[in-house]
């Protein structure tokens, strides 16, 4: 049976969080793409993106699924009841299936969960597994985001905006851009 996250509309909370989170269950074990032939410049810079991000952590900040939630408008307690199950400790454990069921997180979530879920987008982007995403859309610095991630952005350290920087003038030189 394919599930829905329509049912957030029709249920009590308790009943729509259990929907909802065997919903992502299904979404998440979808198959995704493998990873892509990397070049020295591509390890180096997927190493230097671990360096920078390697300790972060969710936090309190607004987790993959919960974004996905908030962007559907659905009610309040529904988004409390599933928060427990977001993936908090490990960025790395977030897959393309994820990004797909929840691509819109990076602009629904806070300070704290773009930091944690930034890294996922850059990585899996540099590895060819984004499908039709492109983590470049996501990003500050970019003239044509300019004003939609930078209050998203105000807590990445130094190291951090270095590796994004670099992800950036990496991707420019890729796609021919200044």
């Amino acid at each position: 049976m394919e599930l829905s996250l329509d049912i957030i509309y029709d249920s009590e909370p308790e009943q729509a969080a259990a929907h909802v989170l065997a919903y992502f269950r299904q979404e998440f074990s979808k198959p995704s793409p493998p990873p892509k032939s990397l070049s020295h410049e591509e390890k180096a810079l997927l190493e230097q993106i671990d360096a920078a991000f390697g300790d972060v952590t969710l936090e309190d900040g607004i987790g993959l699924m919960t974004t996905q939630l908030l962007d559907m408008n659905a009610p309040r307690e529904v988004c409390a009841a599933v928060a427990p199950a977001e993936e908090h400790s490990d960025w790395r454990r977030i897959t393309p299936a994820m990004i797909r069921a929840c691509w819109d997180a990076l602009i629904f979530t806070d300070p704290k969960g773009y930091r944690f879920l930034l890294p996922a987008w850059l990585t899996l982007d540099l590895r060819g597994q984004l499908g039709d995403f492109d983590a470049l859309d996501y990003l500050p610095l970019i003239p044509e985001n300019c004003g939609f991630y930078e209050s998203q952005a105000t807590l990445l350290n130094d190291r951090q905006l270095e590796a994004v920087i670099n992800f950036i003038e990496y991707r420019q030189k890729g796609n021919g851009s200044p």
